[in-house]
This record gives structure tokens, C-alpha cells and sequence, in this order.
């Protein structure tokens, strides 16, 4: 998780690079920051891709418990078929 925040800020560093563009008129005075519509667009993009990540970690994270549950319900199941064959088995 600390490597994806590093690798996000990374990212956000390279886009505030990206974006600063400086006017004919800005030169010599302050530097005017202003984002390159690209920028903007990259930007949406990435923001979308992280809600989506994190949604499909959310996804592995339901599916890996669900899995977890059907293994424990196989295991019990599994342990009475063998209880109620070892009793009939008994019965003869």
C-alpha cells in the first residue's frame, strides 16, 4: 500500500511539471502555472483507474473470503458424509 502512495505522488509530481506553462508575457516576471488541458485529462484518468483499483482489490479481497467459506462448508460436510458412513458401516 506505501509503494502505491509513493508511486501516486510520483506520478502527481510528474503531472505538476507537466503542467506548468509559461506565457510570453509571464517571462521575466512570476512564473504563471497553468495546467495543460492533457494534464487535466491524465489526471481524470488516473483518479478514475485508482476508484477502480481499489474497487477490484475490494472484489479479490470478497471473493478470497467467499472462497475461504466454501472451503470451511466442503471440510464440514465432508467430515459428517464420513461420520454418517463410518456409522452405517458399523450398523453391518
Amino acid at each position: 500500500l506505501r509503494k502505491e502512495e509513493e508511486e501516486k505522488q510520483r506520478q502527481e509530481d510528474q503531472m505538476k511539471q507537466l503542467s506548468v506553462k509559461i506565457t510570453p508575457e509571464a517571462k521575466g516576471k512570476g512564473i504563471e502555472v497553468e495546467p495543460h488541458p492533457l494534464v487535466l485529462e491524465l489526471q481524470e484518468k488516473l483518479e478514475a483507474q485508482s476508484v477502480e483499483q481499489q474497487k477490484i482489490k475490494e472484489d479479490i479481497k470478497n471473493l478470497s473470503e467467499g472462497q475461504h467459506n466454501m472451503l470451511k462448508s466442503q471440510e464440514d460436510i465432508s467430515a459428517k458424509l464420513n461420520a454418517i458412513l463410518a456409522h452405517l458401516a458399523g450398523n453391518h
